[in-house]
């Protein structure tokens, strides 16, 4: 039998089809129909194997899991966060350019061994001795220089609370990959290597530069964040938010008091 698909033989979709006068009413089953219907059996019955009866009931028997996960969205203010840092990082590249400088020209001989520093808890500048070529003498002149210069104190400083805020501003999913740890003013010194952020970069990848940058130090030495350090971050957040709120609001409330 031919099907013909044309036009001329398609019925329209707005075809009104006319309702049948007839009515429709239930058919009793016959008893024939019945003790057919009794006596029907299935097609196919279905025989689990062993193995799959074992992997059943172990599946069955087994504890359902509850897999909790935490953590901290990324903040909205994290890329006004990213420039500030970015900011304190050319400004502690600055200072600490400056104090090498000075330190070839008073203690060459110093100034040629490898050295790294970092900023304590307390506000300390301290040497590190990355390389091992630095003895205990030239470790506690190292101290006293670096702390005797005021503009690099200063920049560590400034450098270290930045650095603090941009890991808490951002989030351990969907964000720039900081936001699982946890970095503060206790654990920052054993964390960061402030000389190692400016290892000349190269036009060829330098693993000694990219294992100084600020987020491989992180990701190799920081301390993981906590649901506790979460629900800390995730704390002040609201606070500061609540106080900009306010400080909003104070301010729309004397522009129209100045207008009245």
């Amino acid at each position: 039998m031919e099907i013909s698909l044309t036009a001329g033989s398609t019925l329209a979709s707005t075809m009104r089809l006319n309702p049948s006068s007839q009515a429709l009413s239930a058919q009793p089953i016959s008893e024939d129909q019945k003790s057919a219907f009794s006596n029907a059996t299935p097609a196919a019955i279905y025989h689990p194997s062993e193995a799959a009866q074992a992997l059943t009931q172990t599946t069955s028997t087994q504890p359902m899991v509850v897999v909790n996960t935490y953590g901290r969205p990324q903040s909205a203010d994290f890329p006004a966060m990213a420039k500030l840092h970015q900011g304190a990082f050319y400004g502690l590249k600055s200072a600490f350019e400056e104090f090498k400088s000075a330190l070839e020209s008073t203690f060459p001989d110093l100034a040629e061994k490898k050295f790294g520093f970092t900023i304590e808890a307390d506000g300390k500048l301290k040497a590190l001795n990355p390389a091992g070529e630095l003895s205990l003498t030239d470790m506690d002149q190292l101290d006293k220089l670096l702390n005797a210069s005021s503009t690099l104190i200063g920049a560590a400083d400034t450098y270290r609370d930045v650095s603090i805020d941009l890991v808490a501003a951002d989030g351990n999913w969907g964000g720039s990959y900081l936001g699982d740890y946890q970095l503060d003013e206790n654990n920052f010194a054993s964390t960061i290597d402030l000389a190692a952020l400016f290892i000349p970069k190269t036009t060829t990848l330098n693993p000694e530069a990219m294992a100084g940058w600020f987020s491989h130090q992180l990701w190799s030495k920081g301390e993981l964040a906590t649901k506790e350090t979460h629900a800390a971050i995730m704390a002040s957040r609201d606070v500061a938010r609540e106080a900009q709120e306010k400080a909003a609001a104070k301010a729309a409330a004397a522009a129209e008091t100045a207008k009245a």
